[in-house]
Order: C-alpha cells, then sequence, then structure tokens
C-alpha cells in the first residue's frame, strides 16, 4: 500500500544566460514523493505572470487525489478527465502534464527501468536533436549566422530560428538565404514563423525562402485556424508544422482530419502528460503525420521526458534543446545526455534519469511550496 505524502513546487529565476546571448524564463519543477519513499520529478509549462497559478492547480490536483492508493499515471489521467469536465486550457494542462511525467518518473524508479524502456519494446537508443536559436533581443544577420556557426560545433543535427523577428517578408528572405549559406544544404534548416496574424504574410515568404529548402515551415499561422494552415500547405508544398500551444488531443484529431499539418509538434509540459502525447503520437502515425515534441521549458526534467518519448515511437521527428538552457539547468541538475553527430543519447538510469540537488535548486529560486498531504 502506497500513497503520495508531499509535493513540492518550484519557480526557477529568470536570468540572462551565461553568454548572454537570451534571457532564461522561470520553470516550474514539481517533486512527489511516496510514504513508501519513491519520489519522481515532473515539469510544467510557464507562461508570463501565469507561473504562480500553475503550482496552485497542480498542488490544488494532487491533494484532490492524494487519497488514492497507488496512484498510476493511467489512473491519474482517468481521474484528470473527470475533474476538467471538458475544460482543460494550457495553464491547467501543464500542471497535469508535471504531474503525470513526475507519475511516470516513480513508475520507472519502482520497475528499475528508465521511461523509454516502460514505454515500449521497441525503443531507439539514440534520436535526432537540433537547436533552437532564439534570444528576446534582436540579433542581425551576421551575429545569427555566427551564433549557428557555434551551436553546430555543439554537434547538433539540425538548426531552427525565427526569420520574422522584426524583419520585413524581404529581410526574413535575406536572413534564411545566409543562415543556409552558412550551414549548407545538408544541414536542416527550421523555419518558426511564430504564428504571424496575417496570413498573407507567411504565402509571400515561402515562394522567396523555397529555394533554400527549409526543413520545415512552423506556425504559419496560429494553429486553431485549422482551415488557413490548410491553405498555407496546399499553396506552398513546404512541411506544416503546429500544435505547441494546444492541449488534449481533440485539436490534433480535427487537424488530421483536415489534412493541414505535416508535422506536430506539442510541448511536452504542456500537451497534458505523456499519456495525450502518446495517443496524438498513435493517431498521426495513422495518418502518416511525425511528431517532433517541442520543449521551450528547462533542459533538464522536461527535455529527458521528450527524449524519453521520442526513443519510444518510430514516428518521432527531431528532439527540441535550447542550448542556453542547458549551463543554467546544470546548476542543480545531473547532465544524463550526450549529444553528437546530430543525435542524443541518454544514460540508462531509472524513470526520467534526472538528479536534481535541492540545495543548489533552492539557490536558483524565486518561490517555493510544499504541502503534506491528507489521506482522508
Amino acid at each position: 500500500m502506497s500513497f503520495l505524502n508531499k509535493v513540492e513546487t518550484w519557480i526557477s529565476k529568470s536570468i540572462p544566460s551565461d553568454d548572454g546571448w537570451s534571457q532564461i524564463k522561470p520553470f516550474i519543477f514539481l517533486k512527489l514523493t511516496t510514504d513508501g519513499g519513491y519520489y519522481g520529478w515532473g515539469e510544467a509549462f510557464t507562461l508570463p505572470t501565469r507561473e504562480k497559478g500553475i503550482v496552485e492547480i497542480v498542488h490544488n490536483l494532487v491533494n484532490s487525489l492524494s487519497h488514492i492508493e497507488n496512484l498510476t499515471p493511467d489512473r491519474f489521467h482517468k481521474e484528470v478527465e473527470v475533474i476538467a469536465d471538458g475544460h482543460r486550457g494550457i495553464d491547467f494542462s501543464a500542471a497535469t502534464s508535471a504531474i503525470e511525467m513526475s507519475l511516470w518518473d516513480i513508475e520507472g524508479k519502482k520497475k528499475k527501468k528508465p521511461l523509454y524502456k516502460i514505454l515500449s519494446s521497441k525503443y531507439r537508443d539514440k534520436v535526432p536533436v537540433y537547436a533552437t536559436i532564439w534570444s528576446e533581443d534582436f540579433k542581425n544577420d551576421e551575429k545569427l549566422s555566427s551564433r549557428c556557426e557555434e551551436i553546430l560545433n555543439q554537434g547538433y543535427g539540425g538548426i531552427k530560428i525565427y526569420p520574422l523577428q522584426k524583419r520585413t517578408i524581404d529581410q526574413a528572405a535575406i536572413c534564411v538565404s545566409k543562415i543556409r549559406q552558412t550551414l549548407g544544404f545538408n544541414m536542416p534548416l527550421m523555419l518558426d514563423l511564430a504564428c504571424p496574424k496575417d496570413i498573407n504574410i507567411s504565402l509571400k515568404l515561402a515562394p522567396l525562402i523555397e529555394e533554400f529548402k527549409p526543413y520545415w515551415f512552423e506556425e504559419p499561422v496560429d494553429g486553431e485556424a485549422t482551415s488557413a494552415l490548410k491553405e498555407i500547405k496546399n499553396q506552398t508544398g513546404l512541411r506544416i508544422v503546429t500544435g505547441e500551444k494546444q492541449c488534449g488531443i481533440n485539436h490534433f484529431i480535427e487537424t488530421l482530419a483536415a489534412d493541414a499539418v505535416d508535422i506536430f509538434n506539442p510541448d511536452i509540459s504542456s500537451v497534458g502528460g505523456i499519456i495525450d502525447m502518446i495517443k496524438i503520437i498513435e493517431l498521426s502515425n495513422k495518418n502518416n503525420v511525425r511528431v517532433s515534441p517541442h520543449c521551450w521549458n528547462s533542459m533538464s526534467i522536461a527535455a529527458s521526458a521528450m527524449v524519453h518519448l521520442c526513443m519510444s515511437f518510430p514516428n518521432t521527428e527531431m528532439a527540441e534543446f535550447f542550448p542556453e538552457y542547458i549551463p543554467y539547468t546544470l546548476k542543480f541538475c545531473n547532465k544524463n545526455f550526450e549529444i553528437n553527430n546530430g543525435f542524443i543519447e541518454l544514460d540508462n538510469r531509472e524513470g526520467l534519469g534526472v538528479k536534481i540537488d535541492t540545495n543548489l535548486l533552492m539557490e536558483n529560486t524565486s518561490s517555493y511550496k510544499f504541502s503534506i498531504l491528507d489521506k482522508n
């Protein structure tokens, strides 16, 4: 007989990256502990001003389910479906993603297996990995090109950029041409348009960058605009990527039915949980659509869960990494992966394989909360 008896959450500080390239966003970390001595780590996606609200949802959800003996990821998923009553939203789904992730971590430790060996018997030993080159501050084409060269030397197998960030359509096309010249044509170059409000921006940009062979065309319009996505897909012939802002599976079912996407990129820490992610992967596979999990989160807990998932299913695409976030998370977390020759490989540790020094984490924390759970 085992019950959850403690839930702890940390909101990390937002600070500049060590190299000054970008601002590291706050992360929400979760640790669940059972009265049998097992513990699991999870991570919730964050957006500005919502962090403490998500933490409250996490604590309220765990408290409401603390009476359940041997709470498994599957049982948690079923209970959450009832609690949500069809009203999820990304903040609620970020909370459930973190909780379910931690339950999977506990499951792996109980079974003494890494998560990917629990999720699949046909797992891969390593998966392709790409680097997202993101900065809140505008970087001109020369700085961006130089950054791409630095990142490639770190072993990544692809680069994603934001060509429309503070650029006109023509300037974006010039930027893409310069980055392609830097990378060469053998290296995948992903373009994230970050949801222009006017569909014509994406439609005008597409023919200007077609000769530079972008690997994909991400968020050329808001993911909820299914008919617009379909129009862009049909008119451009480029691989359309969407899904990072959506949660649950209904949106993904609708988008598949409309044949409006080539690759889904639901976020591992906000889609609702690993079980929902698996459902999306399986549905996508039936429709010849691939899944490349989004991970604008820490390069510790969430990134590990993402890689475990990619290792478990053959129709998953590249895993997403933010190189600037790695040195920060290593201040309190072990490095459980290696990136070489375009692939990432995990240590063969139990569960998610993440070990966090909570004392060091506390030094990088802006807010901490814990609850001792009542089983009655």
